[in-house]
């Protein structure tokens, strides 16, 4: 029905790449979060957590 004519190459370097790609990803949203968690955590919560500070 469709013919299609492709020119392209896909060796296991690529996917290793995309692999990479894919768990750097992960790994930086992950230590993103750790990294803003109370930032975070004081937006949600109001002024709460700073009144238990003596």
């Amino acid at each position: 029905m469709f013919k299609f004519i492709v020119f392209g190459y896909l060796d296991p370097g690529s996917g290793s790449l995309v692999l990479q790609v894919i768990i750097g990803g992960l790994a930086a949203f992950f230590f993103a979060l750790k990294t803003y968690w109370t930032g975070i955590k004081k937006f949600f919560m109001g002024k709460k957590g700073e009144e238990k500070k003596p």
